[in-house]
């Protein structure tokens, strides 16, 4: 009777493990994932995604959440180089102004006088300030080069998508010498910020 009291637990315990709905996707750079007005669940949904975040500039929801984790964060890195210096000026001075102006600030929101805090505060800064930048960047690239939107439409129009999970591609028969390629994170596809295929280790 035991034995047959732990078999039920135990399928019962199973049943209520497999029947927990899938974790939610975590935000990147504070941006929440949007799958279902955006979904990547191919990379021709991606890709038809990133130009409705195009079209209508959602620049940040396109670098947080559709373009390749791994080449955004690259990127953000690079640039937050620019802006460590300048920004533990800021907070310096800001920390001086609510020492000097105790009553006109709350305790939580002060520039901390710990060093580590204090670090740790100026370096996620500047990663705020990297990430807008690289916004501004991709930005001013689709604006210089329109023809990127356009052909990313064609694609969506007359592309061969192939999926071949963790890669893909997409080409089109009348854009010679250009080939978009996507990259499948878990459940979900991304865009990647390349033109050639990589070459495999011998």
């Amino acid at each position: 009777m035991r034995i047959a009291f732990a078999v039920v637990l135990l399928f019962g315990v199973t049943g209520l493990i497999a029947a927990q709905p899938p974790k939610e996707p975590e935000p990147r750079y504070n941006i929440k994932p949007r799958l279902k007005q955006y979904p990547q669940t191919s990379p021709k949904e991606v890709l038809k995604s990133a130009v409705a975040a195009i079209e209508t500039a959602d620049y940040a929801y396109l670098v947080a959440q559709l373009l390749d984790p791994k080449f955004v964060d690259d990127a953000v890195a690079e640039r937050t180089k620019l802006f460590e210096g300048g920004t533990e000026l800021e907070l310096a001075r800001l920390r001086d102004y609510q020492r000097a102006n105790p009553n006109k600030v709350t305790p939580e929101n002060r520039v901390p006088l710990d060093p580590k805090a204090f670090r740790e505060m100026a370096a996620l800064k500047a990663r705020e300030y990297a990430f807008k930048q690289l916004l501004k960047d991709i930005q001013q690239k689709l604006a210089d080069d329109p023809q990127v939107l356009k052909d990313f439409r064609r694609f969506l129009r007359g592309g061969s998508f192939v999926d071949a999970a963790p890669a893909g591609a997409a080409t089109h028969p009348d854009i010679k010498g250009r080939t978009l390629y996507f990259k499948k994170i878990d459940t979900r596809w991304y865009l990647e910020n390349r033109q050639t295929e990589e070459k495999k280790e011998p």
